[in-house]
């Protein structure tokens, strides 16, 4: 039996009559050919928003630069996407029922992956779509104990029932996109979740991800650094009298504290000061983490250009337009990079690795990503999504984390980890734009949102 991180997106459980199509079902429906070349097209008017639409039936399809199945990717569309398409093929070349241009840029072939019948059975299986405009783009949700996962058994008669093939351990976490009423192992009737990669799970051994509720610091003419966080649990406040410092009020855990700038040393113990309720007051340098302002700038700063500031020392993350600072918070940094997550610029090692330092770029967002090793995030339990992510050229991401509240403090395993509304908000803050109804957007190249990874 295989386990959940040997399960891949090829594994798709949805029935073959929702994955594929009855043409695919029935064996008459053939692989696409090589694009020929007197057939590619470049270029063609972009379809307009109210166009018809084009539906995905296959579990990821990639929206090609141009009319060829080896063309450059521009973005994923997930199964059950609808996106605005030309009114006619603009090609033939090379799929089966010809490439449609879609909105707003791109090409997407028609047929064993996508369908022009909007009442295909896998849409409305899929019919969970995602909200880019909350706190989490899916409904996610993690299991109460160990819980079979299964997929749909193939071959006639078989059309509602699943087998297992594979267990997920207690306090797995999943997005899920839709329902479906089977028969389980044992001949009974069950309510099954369907995940991304289309393996279900019983509804009824699920409960709701209760994500951490911590959200970063705007900032502006009202606010700016530094700003202080606070990382750990019984931190108080102090007032200073001379050379005394009078132990205050305890502060909140994630507590986000306004320093005024002043700070003293009282017995080379380090003060902040910050306003509450109108008083002047003291906080110890130990006891927060402070993110303060940069007095010098990379090179390639200029205007507006956006770009992200991260600390794996102190945690923290901040984004900027040019030089000036627009938001921070905090984020979970692993002490080391495993060797399975070296990425385009790194050769592979012999073991983990310290986090590499540097400026790398954002290469793609990923509404929620589902590449990575299920048992890849360095917890004791499968992670199957992972919401928000940008793919970054070192090969990390960055991404929501809905199964911990350690923000600020190293946790994980390579990849830097952000509250689910900080994730959202710097997911929609760095380039490129997520076209409406795409799963993940590309960047061109040599546009990718700057990264600098620095102690």
């Amino acid at each position: 039996m295989r386990t959940p991180g040997q399960l891949r997106l090829r594994d798709l459980a949805l029935p073959c009559a929702l994955a594929l199509g009855a043409a695919a079902c029935d064996g008459k429906t053939k692989t696409p050919a090589l694009s020929h070349t007197e057939d590619v097209v470049r270029s063609s008017p972009v379809p307009p928003e109210n166009a018809s639409r084009l539906g995905i039936i296959s579990e990821l399809v990639q929206v090609r630069e141009f009319t060829a199945a080896r063309a450059p990717s521009l973005g994923v569309l997930r199964a059950g996407s609808r996106v605005a398409r030309s009114p006619e093929p603009v090609s033939r070349g090379g799929c089966s029922e010809g490439w449609y241009a879609v909105r707003p840029r791109g090409f997407v072939c028609v047929g064993v992956e996508a369908t022009l019948d909007l009442n295909h059975p896998t849409l409305a299986a899929m019919a969970l779509q995602p909200s880019i405009d909350a706190q989490l783009p899916y409904t996610y949700a993690r299991t109460r104990g160990e819980t079979p996962l299964f997929e749909r058994v193939p071959g006639p008669g078989q059309e509602d029932a699943v087998r297992e093939v594979g267990k997920l351990r207690r306090h797995a976490g999943m997005a899920v996109v839709g329902s479906w009423k089977a028969k389980d192992p044992s001949g009974a009737e069950a309510r099954l979740a369907l995940l991304t990669d289309g393996h279900f799970v019983r509804a009824s051994d699920l409960e709701a991800a209760r994500a951490s509720d911590f959200v970063g610091v705007e900032l502006g003419k009202d606010r700016d650094l530094p700003v202080a966080f606070v990382v750990k649990r019984g931190v108080r406040s102090f007032r200073l009298n001379g050379s005394d410092a009078e132990k205050g009020d305890l502060v909140e855990y994630h507590s986000k504290l306004p320093l005024s700038g002043r700070f003293r040393s009282l017995a080379s113990i380090k003060y902040w000061a910050f306003a509450q309720a109108g008083e002047e007051v003291w906080v110890r340098h130990q006891d927060v983490t402070v993110v303060q302002k940069r007095t010098a700038f990379p090179d390639f700063v200029k205007d507006d250009l956006r770009w992200l500031d991260l600390s794996v020392s102190t945690g923290t993350l901040v984004a900027y337009e040019g030089k000036r600072a627009v938001f921070t918070t905090l984020v979970s940094v692993a002490r080391e990079l495993p060797d399975s997550a070296a990425g385009d610029t790194q050769p592979a090692s012999d073991g983990p690795r310290p986090i590499p330092l540097g400026t790398v770029t954002v290469k793609q967002k990923d509404l929620t990503f589902v590449g990575k090793d299920p048992a890849g995030f360095g917890e004791a339990f499968e992670v199957l999504d992972a919401p928000w992510a940008l793919e970054l050229s070192s090969g990390q991401l960055i991404h929501g984390a809905y199964w911990h509240d350690r923000f600020g403090i190293e946790h994980g395993a390579g990849s830097f980890e952000l509250s689910p509304a900080d994730a959202a908000r710097v997911f929609r803050f760095v380039g490129p734009e997520l076209p409406s109804g795409w799963h993940a957007a590309a960047t061109a190249a040599g546009q990718g949102t700057p990264v600098v990874i620095r102690k």
